[in-house]
């Protein structure tokens, strides 16, 4: 196997450790963690997690076979994905479905006698729009007294944040951006008071009955563990809270109906003929040549992200809107679509790390590599209302892809005209397609351009010098 290399957001775990490699990645377990895995691997719950695509494909290797040595004793080789997403870039549909199998799974290993050591978002990844549980290491043989030791991880990343939506329409996505360990109880026991209009289900139990349990023992030298098995933490118990837990997901929804963006499309500034063009370039741009990752950035409803999807491994299709986003995760899970992942990405706030030195959770440039971006009514967007340069975005494109369409309004565009409205005056002169074109070829070639039916608006296909 070529050269593997420890992938940065794997260290909690003292008993197992990810690697990465060019086409597969690595988990090891030392002699510790090898115990726990040889004694559930033969389980029926683990085997059908397997089969059903519930659990990432996992097949046992030596560690010297992917060379490997002390301290890990045992391996397992899993496929790579196409690309690794984070919670913060998840709708409140994925992040829910996410935490329905979270539960599902919990709950079926508990019946076996197997335990789950955490229950973090990042231990699942979606293929397209299938939720897949990605962490092997996660599973342990259940001690008896055992509490569910991700119950407070769940709440602080699954749950709070789906409540957070639900019942007070904030986005929790800058929450989970904000801290690689999600919302504490103690915070959101603020943030949904009891003084709320309506009763919350779940708030008592999960909220503030647990808020009152961290201050508890937050100065206390009590044996924390020997007081849950005191409290009789039997498997039924555990279930019945798990399935009550089930329940409370299952009965939040997202209250939001309408965003900036989810009664809009930039299509209804195009003649439908100029429509039909723009479909047609960005075709023949992105099957010019084989693609393993297309990114379609300014999504909307995925009109161009289907059509790439056809000539690509995978697409990723971004959006500044989560309602919007939402819409097209139900729309691609109903198709049962694998190809094309959607997130909630905001191209004016995005990119960095977070998490231990931020690198635990590299930024969203150093996840992938695509072979082609869509960049297609966006840059006016970007420069207009967030002053983000023309320039900073070729350069930030160039840094990105090898290859790129991109569309263009020129200054009389009506939707310039409309962001310019109540711009100071002259702010923006040199938003022309004169300057963008002499940008753009400083850091591209030039394959084709076309002027769209409407005459205000020109599409390029271009690809990066060097």
């Amino acid at each position: 196997m070529p050269e593997i290399r420890p992938d940065s957001g794997s260290f909690r775990d003292p008993l197992s450790r990810v690697f990465v490699g060019p086409d597969a990645v690595v988990r090891a377990f030392t002699a510790e963690g090898a115990k726990d895995i040889d004694a559930v691997w033969r389980t029926g719950a683990l085997r059908r997690a397997l089969d059903s695509g519930d659990l990432i494909a996992s097949t046992m290797v030596d560690p010297t076979q992917v060379g490997l040595s002390v301290p890990w004793t045992l391996a397992m080789t899993h496929p790579r994905l196409p690309f690794v997403s984070y919670p913060y870039e998840w709708t409140f549909s994925m992040l829910k479905d996410a935490a329905l199998l979270q539960l599902k799974l919990t709950r079926e290993m508990l019946a076996e006698g197997v335990g789950m050591k955490d229950a973090t978002p990042y231990n699942v990844q979606f293929i397209g729009s299938r939720a897949q549980f990605i962490d092997a290491g996660s599973f342990e043989v259940r001690r008896k007294g055992d509490p569910w030791y991700g119950y407070k991880q769940f709440c602080e990343m699954f749950l709070y944040p789906l409540m957070l939506q639900a019942h007070l329409g904030v986005g929790y996505q800058p929450f989970l951006r904000g801290s690689v360990n999600g919302i504490s109880p103690e915070t959101m026991a603020k943030l949904l008071p009891g003084s709320l209009r309506h009763p919350r289900k779940g708030r008592l139990t999960h909220v503030v009955l647990h808020a009152a349990a961290q201050r508890r023992f937050a100065d206390s030298n009590a044996d924390v563990k020997r007081e849950v098995a005191k409290a009789g933490m039997n498997p039924q118990v555990l279930d019945a809270t798990l399935k009550k837990l089930t329940k409370i997901v299952e009965g939040l929804s997202l209250g939001d109906t309408v965003s900036t963006w989810s009664e809009y499309s930039e299509r209804g500034h195009y003649l439908e003929s100029s429509l039909d063009e723009k479909q047609r370039f960005v075709r023949d741009a992105v099957a010019s040549s084989p693609r393993a990752q297309v990114w379609d950035i300014g999504c909307n409803d995925g009109v161009f992200s289907r059509i790439a999807a056809a000539h690509a491994d995978a697409v990723v299709a971004m959006d500044a809107d989560p309602l919007v986003i939402d819409r097209l995760y139900g729309a691609l899970k109903s198709e049962k679509n694998d190809k094309i992942l959607p997130l909630y990405v905001d191209m004016s706030d995005a990119g960095g790390g977070i998490g231990w030195r931020g690198r635990e959770r590299p930024g969203i440039f150093e996840r992938g590599r695509p072979d082609i971006v869509l960049y297609l009514a966006v840059i006016h967007h970007l420069a207009i209302t967030f002053n983000v340069p023309v320039a900073a975005q070729i350069d930030m494109l160039a840094d990105a892809t090898p290859e790129l369409v991109i569309e263009m309004p020129h200054a009389d565009d009506p939707m310039v005209k409309k962001l310019l409205k109540n711009k100071r005056e002259g702010i923006h002169s040199d938003f022309t397609l004169d300057e963008f074109e002499r940008l753009l070829t400083g850091r591209f070639d030039v394959k084709s351009k076309m002027l769209l039916a409407g005459g205000t608006r020109t599409i390029f296909h271009a690809v990066r010098r060097g």
